[in-house]
């Protein structure tokens, strides 16, 4: 294309379009309009001279206006022809350059719209013209041709590249990074992009390699073989075994933890392996005890059709897993193995500890009522059975005496001796303390059941040699018969209980069948019961007090406080009666505190020289506020601590032997007499004696009933006065009725006595009168 120069552009500058005219029409009568106003203007001026000039000078001031007329219309007329001439010449270069491309025409304008609408419709023709030829020259070339020139060239992004090679070897076309690549060889751009060699061959022994770019699909691989690591590093580090089958039942996955729950050696087990093939593994390993490949695969059939999915598998070596399998929604399935051995085990002793006694091992009350359960079932429609209630004899006194840890071993050698006396599907259970139960299955009488309880006394009673002691115990038995005496497991333990209660009470080491009256009893009992509680709170209780008569001043010196109860309708009710019954329901400690006080503050209005003495009971010195209640007592009372006397039995010395002496020489620092009371009668040994100095000391009336007999107690009598005389203790004598009995326990050197010779208990409002009879010198014992 030929530029412009200089001169054919005038001035230099372009033409603008936007200040021209936009046609050649309105250009010329623009022209038009400028000579219309010169002339106009020239005849204006002629005028004005005509009118108003001398005429001397209005022929030359006539020929200069049209002189001035006409060069303006000159120059009117040169530059329209100049700006035609200079589009028309813009318009000749323009339609040059379109002729080379047709995108020139959008280079430049003409300042004419008719020369510009005439290049834009020559700009068109030629691209019409232009697209022609292109489609002409494509149509003569073949697809291979125009292929192989796009792949030669090369693409963008993920293209292909190309390399093409003749039989000879002779490369023919070669791509970017496609040379010297082999089939499957991969290769690296600087890039970063991955691409991996094809190799097609072609008829003819020419060889066309591909490289296809495979950035994406490796880093998808990469991706998931890092996911898939971490899946196997997570599988492994599972503290269970884990399986997992395909909807054909072949494994996918497999983790070493299963190995190892199976005793397997690592790798056994691999992917691609049937279920049969593995089970197959396992009995061969043990795992499945008697049990073969068809009935494991049945096991796990009949698992993943079940609800719970879940079973527990033992193994041959102990060990208990629990397989749990889960279905897959498009087949196949999961199946998690746990080794739960310490976990059974643990649930199991557990189990076992809920329904055992944890010091002998034996069953517990719920066992033993589960056990009673069953035999019902069977009474009801086969043999009956026997529920046997048993306690220990004295074995109170052994475990206070030689201490807890000698009471345990002793039950437990019990428990051996009475699981020796039973058969197998008999039951012994421990109840709890030193009590058992025993159900004895298939009796059919009662001579059945009472040959089992011979059995039973004889071997329990036998002496037993313990690590550091030797002990011998005794055994009552109660027996209720079932279905004669019920079918309720509750009720048969009752009956048996009623039945026990008996047999202690007839002597202790004997048995007792359960019989209806005795259920009569026991309901007497907790009838009693309710009203003793109730005359408790009703404070229904009374004191009456027996003398205690000193023989050398020939006076009584003191009176003994008694308890007594008289309920409005059983009448008088006896001490040996409702105390033990207190002492059972835990009520002596209370009752035995409101007897302290209400002794203390009557004695307190009696001569200064009468004493009052208490009895304390051995539950009373387990509670550690003892001396506190004694110094209250005193304290409320004003009595002086001298004249009370406390008196214990052997039996409190049993029981916690040191605590017990503590809290008498805690009482003894009040200023308490203290006595022991029936001496002889109980178990206690005479290192006690020497243990605690006690002031005084009791002969029980046992002993005094046969003092005048001959080849009676006399012996007895005064070995124990003279023991206390030795020890400088006084002595007092109970039960002393006859004339006899005093005038031979004067003889013997008693000190005190006391008893129905002088006057039975009564209350404190006949004791003047008592006083007076005796002190007052009317009277005088034999």
């Amino acid at each position: 294309m030929r530029a412009p120069t200089q001169s054919e552009e005038g001035d230099g500058a372009p033409l603008d379009a936007a200040a021209l005219p936009e046609t050649i029409r309105e250009r010329v009568l623009q022209a038009g309009l400028w000579l219309g106003l010169i002339v106009v203007a020239l005849g204006m001026t002629v005028l004005g001279v005509q009118f108003g000039i001398d005429p001397a000078a209005r022929g030359g001031i006539v020929a200069a206006a049209v002189a001035a007329a006409l060069l303006l219309a000159a120059l009117t007329l040169v530059r329209l022809a100049h700006d035609i001439v200079r589009s028309a010449d813009r318009a000749g270069q323009l339609a040059a350059a379109i002729a080379e491309g047709p995108t020139a025409a959008a280079h430049g304008r003409t300042g004419l719209i008719d020369f510009d609408t005439l290049l834009g419709r020559l700009a068109t023709l030629r691209a019409a013209r232009d697209d022609l030829a292109g489609q002409v020259a494509a149509a003569r070339r073949s697809p291979e041709a125009r292929i192989g020139a796009a792949l030669a060239a090369g693409l963008p992004g993920a293209a292909i590249a190309v390399r093409f090679a003749e039989a000879d070897g002779r490369v023919v076309l070669a791509g970017p990074a496609a040379g010297g690549l082999g089939e499957g060889d991969e290769t690296v751009l600087p890039d970063g992009r991955r691409f991996r060699a094809t190799r097609a061959a072609l008829p003819d022994g020419a060889g066309l390699t591909l490289l296809i770019d495979v950035t994406e699909e490796r880093a998808r691989e990469a991706a998931s073989n890092e996911r898939l690591c971490r899946l196997e590093t997570a599988l492994d580090t599972m503290p269970q075994g884990f399986l997992l089958y395909d909807a054909d039942h072949r494994l996918l996955a497999v983790n070493r933890r299963y190995h190892e729950i199976f005793r397997l050696s690592p790798g056994r087990v691999v992917p691609g392996m049937s279920a049969a093939e593995v089970l197959r593994l396992n009995i061969e390993a043990g795992s499945h005890p008697e049990a073969s490949v068809a009935d494991a695969l049945a096991e796990v059939d009949a698992l993943l059709r079940s609800e719970s999915a879940t079973q527990v598998q033992r193994l041959t070596d102990g060990r208990v897993v629990a397989v749990a399998m889960h279905p897959l929604p498009h087949g196949g399935f999961a199946a998690i193995y746990e080794d739960v051995t310490e976990r059974w085990q643990a649930e199991a002793r557990i189990a076992h500890m809920a329904r055992h006694d944890a010091l002998t091992d034996l069953p517990n009350r719920l066992l033993l009522r589960e056990r009673i359960e069953g035999a019902v079932t069977l009474a009801r429609r086969d043999t009956g059975f026997a529920v046997l209630c048993l306690d220990l004899d004295n074995f109170k006194q052994v475990n206070d005496t030689l201490g807890h840890a000698v009471g345990d071993e002793l039950l437990r050698a019990v428990a051996h001796r009475l699981r020796a006396c039973l058969r197998e599907v008999d039951t012994v259970a421990r109840l709890g303390g030193d009590e058992f139960a025993v159900i004895q299955a298939g009796v059919e009488g009662p001579e059945d059941a009472g040959t089992l309880a011979r059995r039973i006394r004889d071997v329990v009673s036998a002496p037993y040699t313990l690590t550091h002691h030797s002990v011998t115990v005794g055994v009552s038995i109660g027996i209720a018969l079932s279905p004669a005496d019920g079918l309720e497991p509750d009720r048969l333990m009752q009956c048996a209980d009623v039945a026990l209660y008996r047999a202690k009470a007839d002597g202790r080491g004997v048995y007792r069948f359960f019989e209806a009256e005795m259920d009569a009893r026991l309901r007497a009992r907790r009838a009693l019961e309710l009203d003793l509680r109730a005359a408790f709170e009703a404070k229904a209780f009374e004191l009456h007090y027996q003398p205690i008569y000193d023989i050398a001043a020939e006076r009584i010196c003191g009176f003994e406080a008694l308890l007594r109860w008289t309920h409005p309708v059983r009448g008088r009710v006896s001490p040996t009666e409702f105390v033990p019954l207190a002492e059972e329901i835990g009520l002596i400690v209370p009752l035995g505190e409101w007897v302290l006080r209400q002794a203390c503050r009557e004695a307190a209005g009696w001569p200064d020289d009468l004493k009052v003495a208490v009895n304390v009971s051995a539950a009373q010195f387990t509670s550690s506020g003892l001396i506190a209640t004694v110094r209250d007592a005193l304290a409320e009372s004003r009595l002086p601590a001298t004249r009370l006397e406390l008196e214990i039995t052997e039996s409190v010395l049993l029981v916690n032997g040191n605590a017990t002496v503590a809290i008498l020489h805690g009482l003894r620092g009040l200023g308490a007499r203290i006595a022991m009371d029936d001496f002889g009668t109980g178990y206690s040994s005479l290192s006690y004696l020497r243990s605690f100095p006690f002031d005084k000391m009791k002969i029980d009336r046992c002993f005094i009933r046969d003092l005048t007999i001959e080849q009676g107690s006399g012996f007895i009598v005064r070995a124990v006065i003279s023991l206390a005389s030795s020890l400088g203790m006084t002595t007092t004598a109970e039960g002393v009725e006859t004339p006899e009995q005093l005038r031979r326990l004067r003889e013997e050197g008693c000190n005190e006595v006391q008893g129905y010779l002088f006057s039975p208990p009564v209350p404190a409002t006949e004791l003047p009168a008592l006083l007076k009879a005796w002190n007052g010198g009317g009277r005088r014992a034999a």
